[in-house]
């Protein structure tokens, strides 16, 4: 996903081969382009552990191939503007989760963040979509993932040293306010659709070993499934972003430079992923 760097949305690796494969394979994609240029396009998992941390040898040689790496959003713009999302996630002063929906779901609410442990005194003023964020990072954080062993920050950090210039498929105003642009009722389905902190660890330990292994339809059902579930919800937080993403990434074929694109492993899988829509447009993806 993705945006959800900014609430440390993490997923860590494991080393599991996907079955039937002789070759390991990797969420990173190669496409060619008219001119001579080459596209990767790397699944991203935000954060990781410092066990999983190391980077395939794979996406070690397209970052080295790379003249630019291209990443959801600038991920220095994102760390500076921290502060004006906290204050997009919170009501104005008098108003509250309480004020702003029925007394069922309140208690509902309170019965979810309950199981999390987190007490709903200390979190009313915040709007349902940052709650929902904070669930997921807390589940993360109890397994020890953090940002600086993430896909993006290390190879943010790697570009860096080695004077790569970096770019956005997105503004970051756009993502600063893509979650507050629900609606109170996509907000409020998106926090009481969140899993039970055990089925959330459960869920993050199935995506982990997918996305070693490059088993794309794994990755597709677990990072995807609102697609089914909130089929509005999910067009607006994934499939219009991945869509609108396609003519910049053709944009980048029909050049002659190496770049790498680095997005959420979600925005590459499924019907409406890049994988597809690329695809779709008679351009050949190979999985490496």
């Amino acid at each position: 996903m993705n945006v959800r760097t900014w609430f440390a949305m993490a997923i860590s690796l494991v080393s599991v081969a996907a079955a039937g494969q002789t070759t390991p394979k990797h969420m990173l994609f190669r496409v060619r382009g008219p001119s001579g240029a080459t596209v990767y396009l790397l699944g991203s998992v935000h954060l990781l552990d410092s066990a999983g941390g190391a980077l395939p040898a794979v996406v070690d040689s397209a970052f080295s191939h790379a003249r630019t790496v291209v990443f959801e959003t600038s991920l220095d713009s994102v760390m500076a503007r921290g502060q004006e999302l906290v204050a997009l996630a919170q009501y104005p002063a008098g108003a509250s989760v309480e004020t702003e929906y029925p007394k069922a779901d309140v208690a509902k609410i309170d019965s979810l963040l309950g199981a999390y442990g987190i007490p709903f005194a200390a979190v009313r003023q915040f709007k349902p979509w940052f709650l929902s964020l904070l669930l997921e990072q807390t589940v993360m954080q109890r397994a020890g993932f953090q940002a600086q062993y993430g896909v993006d920050e290390q190879l943010d950090a790697r570009a860096k040293t080695s004077s790569k210039p970096v770019k956005g498929l997105e503004s970051v105003d756009f993502q600063l306010h893509l979650f507050d642009s629900l609606s109170p009722a996509e907000q409020e389905k998106m926090l009481l659709e969140s899993d039970p902190p055990d089925s959330a660890a459960r869920e993050l330990t199935r995506v982990r070993g997918a996305w070693l292994a490059g088993d794309t339809a794994t990755l597709d059902s677990a990072l995807n499934k609102s697609a089914h579930e909130s089929p509005a919800l999910w067009n607006t937080l994934v499939a219009s972003r991945t869509k609108s993403w396609v003519t910049k990434i053709e944009a980048m074929l029909n050049g002659k430079d190496d770049v790498l694109v680095v997005v959420g492993a979600g925005h590459l899988v499924g019907r409406e992923g890049l994988i597809a829509l690329l695809k779709a447009r008679g351009y050949r993806v190979e999985q490496l």
